[in-house]
């Protein structure tokens, strides 16, 4: 897509000057956030430009105000450069190690620059100057974060080191540009939104699934035309066919999706998404419709109800709740009869979703219940917990009391039976936390304190083996 090829062109042209002009101490970047990637990738890979001396290293750490970040990158920046003196030394070339040297200060932004002086102590020609890529992941703080590159590029042992800076719009340093002047160089990776609009509806326009090779994607192609067999290339036998069946079963793939008919259900696929994309919710429903029908038409059970998962949930992001529900329906009885739990599981979650929605609190608590179940069954027990806690809220804003503890208690003694980390990370401190409240206003104080020490317990991540120790 030009959309995104073009900004991306102009940040590696931007690069290829930096690389040329070492008397620019910084190269600001500002990239969309669906850019980030790509545009590091461009900047890592001018490393191997032929006018480069520098090395780059690349460190994404982000600036928090809880934490700057700088010990974490101060330690990333050594393992890379003792790795270079390693890789390095194979092909005969000698740099100088870091090991058993120490920069003295305890302050992290002082360290880290104590620690890129050392590096740059330890390049050998024909290497000259080091190239640092700071792209966090995230700036809270942008004013903090341009102050201490400002302390950076001022300290005079550190005049060949080079900074490119990756930020998302965050971070904006005027002050850095007004500081540095003719040393610092703008660049801008950013998607221009109209004209990536244009080019999905182009590529929209030129998918079809009824088309031959390439054509399918909108490539040019003769219609009509079947790319003929190679020489010599042969139709494999039965025996043959059996055992690549076998291997794509054990490999999770259904072998009837494995030829046409899966290309053609992920071309249906692509296309609806686009058309959901571009705000086009009928289309995008008709594409999806199609792809589910393939996949079932095939016999694949499990992608086909996948399929028909994303079906109702268009419907559902189109405003058609009651369809989308009747489509929901649908997938979770076929999951049960063909013993796919973990589908029955989701199917029924997004019932009780809408079922709450509209303020049908008991149906909604049902629903929860038979996901909660059907994740048991999936082996799914962070969802079995979760789906056990909602059906227990349900049931609580129907009135019915007993449920609600009972839900409560399923989803407790689920987290009592599962592994530590996966009880710790799950709702069941919660749902115990909530079933205490219930008991506290009926008087039940024992019995209150008793879960919250069980919630309490459960997010340590202590098994029920320790209770007698307290």
């Amino acid at each position: 897509m030009e959309s995104l090829a073009k900004p991306l062109r102009a940040l590696e042209d931007d690069l290829r000057w930096f690389v040329r002009a070492t008397e620019l101490r910084l190269l600001h970047v500002t990239a969309s956030p669906g850019l980030r990637g790509a545009a590091l990738k461009v900047i890592a890979g001018m490393e191997a430009l032929p006018a480069n001396r520098s090395p780059f290293t690349v460190l994404e750490d982000p600036f928090l105000r809880a934490d700057h970040g700088w010990s974490s990158r101060a330690r990333r920046m050594v393992e890379d450069w003792e790795g270079r003196v390693r890789v390095m030394a194979e092909t005969g070339l000698e740099l100088g190690s870091l090991s058993g040297q120490r920069p003295a200060s305890g302050d992290p932004l002082a360290a880290f620059g104590g620690w890129l002086n050392l590096v740059l102590s330890a390049l050998r020609p024909p290497l000259d100057g080091l190239v640092v890529v700071l792209a966090p992941t995230r700036v809270d703080d942008a004013a903090a974060f341009e102050g201490e590159l400002v302390e950076l590029l001022r300290r005079p042992e550190l005049t060949r080191a080079r900074f490119v800076v990756v930020e998302l719009g965050e971070a904006d340093l005027p002050r850095l540009h007004e500081e540095l002047g003719g040393a610092a160089l703008r660049s801008r990776c950013e998607r221009d939104d109209a004209a990536f609009a244009q080019d999905l509806n182009a590529l929209m326009r030129s998918v079809d699934p009824a088309l031959p090779g390439p054509a399918r994607a909108g490539a040019a192609w003769p219609r009509g035309v079947v790319v003929p067999p190679r020489p010599g290339e042969r139709e494999p036998t039965p025996e043959q066919q059996e055992a690549v069946d076998i291997e794509l079963a054990a490999a999770g793939v259904s072998p009837a999706l494995a030829g046409a008919a899966g290309v053609r259900m992920q071309q249906y696929v692509l296309a609806g998404a686009l058309h959901l994309r571009e705000g086009n919710g009928p289309t995008a429903i008709d594409c999806q419709r199609q792809a589910c029908h393939l996949a079932y038409e095939a016999g694949a059970k499990r992608e086909a109800l996948i399929q028909h998962l994303v079906l109702a949930g268009y419907e559902l992001a189109a405003g058609m709740d009651a369809d989308a529900a009747r489509e929901y329906a649908s997938a979770s009885e076929r999951a049960e009869q063909w013993d796919c739990p973990l589908e029955a599981a989701q199917a029924e979650l997004a019932l009780a979703v809408i079922t709450a929605r509209q303020r049908r609190h008991p149906e909604a608590a049902a629903h929860y219940a038979r996901s909660a179940e059907a994740a048991r069954r999936a082996d799914a027990t962070g969802l079995a917990i979760e789906g056990w806690r909602l059906a227990g809220q349900m049931a609580a804003h129907a009135g019915l009391d007993e449920r609600a503890a009972e839900c409560f208690g399923r989803a407790i003694e689920l987290a009592e039976d599962a592994e530590p980390d996966v009880a710790a990370s799950s709702s069941a401190p919660r749902a115990a936390r909530e079933l205490a409240e219930r008991l506290r206003a009926k008087g039940l104080g024992v019995q209150a304190d008793s879960l919250e020490h069980t919630a309490n317990r459960l997010e340590e991540g202590m098994p029920r083996s320790v209770e007698g120790l307290y």
